[in-house]
C-alpha cells in the first residue's frame, strides 16, 4: 500500500514539475532607456516576428490605424515635460500608433 501511495504522489509531482517549463515568447519584450539632457526616455516594445507572413497590406491593411509592437502597445515614457515640433508635451507614458 505504501508503494502504491508513493507511486501516486511521485506521478502527481511529475505532472506539476512538467507544467513549470517556460518557453520564450514568439515576440520577445524589449526595453531601451536613454537620458537626453535632463530627461529620461524609456521605450518598451515587443518585437513581432514576420514568420513568412506579408505584414503591410495584408496583416496590417494600408490606411488603417495600427499599433506598433506584438503583444501590447509600444510605449514611450518621458520623465520631464519637453517641447517636440513646437508642441509642449507633458511628462508621462504615451502609446505609439501609426
Amino acid at each position: 500500500m505504501k508503494k502504491l501511495l508513493l507511486f501516486a504522489v511521485a506521478l502527481c509531482l511529475s505532472f506539476t514539475f512538467q507544467a513549470q517549463v517556460t518557453t520564450p515568447q514568439p515576440s520577445p519584450f524589449s526595453k531601451v532607456e536613454q537620458k537626453v539632457g535632463l530627461t529620461d526616455i524609456t521605450l518598451e516594445y515587443s518585437r513581432p516576428g514576420v514568420k513568412g507572413r506579408k505584414i503591410f497590406g495584408d496583416l496590417v491593411p494600408f490606411g488603417k490605424l495600427w499599433r506598433f509592437g506584438a503583444n501590447k502597445n509600444t510605449t514611450i515614457t518621458f520623465s520631464d515635460a519637453f517641447t517636440f515640433a513646437g508642441q509642449n508635451v507633458k511628462a508621462g507614458s504615451y502609446a505609439i500608433y501609426a
